[in-house]
């Protein structure tokens, strides 16, 4: 009788993966470590989540061999605009449309002419449950901007609406929930909007009626005013946002300059920020990072970053990130480390990570770069600013970019978890144990979403997979 070692010896295969299954299901944690060994050759695609895996993590029942699955489809933005969870989401076209019983209709493969994604996603993101999605649509820019709804991963049922596009004129750039699963945050037309899970309007913000002035507080000559020198897509350029672990804070910032701020992320409370309730004048940009207390914020200055204490604003330390451009950041959650992910000087994906030590003290590591990226990518190209990501999950920090002409996944030791070759959008759940990604130029896929799960074999934590 053949045993486990010795199938997880033989090439892999989806029909292996399927008898493996009922086999991995016994083993308990440390038997799932062992195994995680024998699975490191095997791509995620070929470990696939079973429907009973997924049923119980689902239900917030992990269990050890979970870990062991690559990857899960959920389904497509057909099914985002459909408000449904798909009956065979990897089904190819034809079956996908008849098991779904699907209708055609002129605004595409949709059944309501509520939500449409007729030229793919800009954001998404993903709670740690992975319960449900929240994802943004790129803007018809004749006529409306991107709706911005929650889907259910779970049932079909009505979708939650954030931002209807026919309200505004602009692309939900960046999107994110709070650990809590409590808030969810973006920015549109320049002004910053939370929202409770269910939809309900927290707060809005206009940084722009709030500091007047600009970032550092000085009044500037409409008449010497200069157009930004990018071709990033919307209104505003792209903003970010970091909650702390308790979803109680959340810090933005903008990429090309414009404020800083930390907020109460139920009230929109303004804590500390440029210029900040006690008059301080910061003088930064985004992207920006909390640790998990919500006591350290860390933003970019230029190629620099800068950790100051959230409450009041005070500098701690400064370093030089090595990066031409800084794109996303992450922070260690006991916040002695960042990850800064970004752009080297030829225009290569990069990341750095630094370290703050006592007495104030920053240092930066050493740039490290994939061990592999698409070929041509441009980490300086819009889509790469827009849609880079980083997280510091419990095996280290991941960074993740993508442009068209692929995307690439990587930790700060240069080893690459995922490599495609087509253009997607992506979110870390807030816990680091999935990516959440939505394909944007696989026309004949329809937009696939899918999870990728990160705390196994294909993980930060894992040794190094020779190529």
């Amino acid at each position: 009788m053949t045993t486990l070692g010795e199938m997880l010896k033989g090439p892999s295969s989806r029909s292996l993966w399927d008898r493996l299954c009922p086999l991995l299901e016994a083993l308990d944690e440390s038997a799932a470590a062992t195994a995680a060994t024998g699975l490191r050759s095997w791509p995620p695609e070929r470990r696939p989540m079973p429907d009973r895996w997924w049923a119980e993590w689902l239900a917030g029942d992990v269990r050890p061999y979970h870990a062991l699955a690559g990857t899960r489809r959920l389904g497509r933005l057909v099914d985002v605009e459909s408000a449904r969870v798909p009956a065979e989401p990897r089904a190819d076209r034809d079956e996908y449309e008849e098991a779904n019983d699907r209708v055609l209709t002129p605004s595409g493969y949709a059944l309501t002419d509520v939500v449409a994604f007729p030229y793919g996603a800009m954001a998404v993101a993903a709670p740690s449950d992975l319960r449900r999605l929240v994802l943004g649509a790129v803007a018809e820019w004749h006529h409306n901007g991107g709706d911005v709804v929650g889907w259910s991963t779970m049932a079909s049922g009505p979708l939650t609406t954030f931002l209807d596009g026919a309200d505004y004129h602009d692309n939900p750039l960046d999107i994110q929930i709070s650990p809590d699963g409590a808030t969810v945050a973006a920015s549109v037309e320049c002004r910053w909007h939370a929202w409770s899970s269910a939809g309900q309007a927290l707060w809005t913000l206009d940084p722009e009626s709030i500091w007047p002035d600009g970032p550092a507080g000085a009044a500037s000559d409409d008449g010497d005013e200069e157009e930004p020198d990018d071709d990033l897509v919307g209104i505003d350029v792209p903003v970010r946002f970091s909650f702390d672990a308790e979803g109680r804070r959340v810090a933005v910032g903008r990429l090309r300059g414009g404020p800083v701020a930390v907020l109460d992320a139920r009230t929109g409370q303004v804590l500390a920020g440029s210029p900040g309730p006690d008059g301080a004048r910061w003088e930064g940009e985004g992207p920006v990072a909390l640790d998990a207390a919500g006591r350290l914020l860390a933003h970019a200055r230029g190629s620099g970053l800068v950790v100051r204490e959230a409450d009041g604003g005070a500098v701690l330390a400064e370093a030089d990130t090595g990066l031409v451009t800084i794109h996303a950041l992450a922070a260690a959650p006991d916040g002695t480390r960042f990850l800064a992910v970004g752009a080297d000087g030829k225009d290569d994906p990069a990341v750095c990570v630094l370290t703050l030590s006592a007495p104030s003290t920053l240092t930066a590591g050493e740039l490290i770069r994939p061990d592999r990226a698409p070929d041509g990518m441009v980490a300086t190209d819009p889509m790469s600013v827009i849609t880079a990501r980083a997280v510091w999950t419990d095996g280290g920090p991941l960074a993740f970019m993508s442009s068209d002409v692929g995307d690439v996944l990587f930790g700060d030791d240069g080893r690459v978890l995922r490599l495609s070759s087509g253009p997607s959008v992506a979110a870390f759940t807030p816990d680091g144990r999935a990516l959440v990604t939505v394909g944007c130029a696989e026309q004949d896929e329809m937009d696939p979403i899918d999870v990728w799960f990160l705390d196994g074999p294909d993980g930060p934590a894992a040794p190094h997979r020779a190529p």
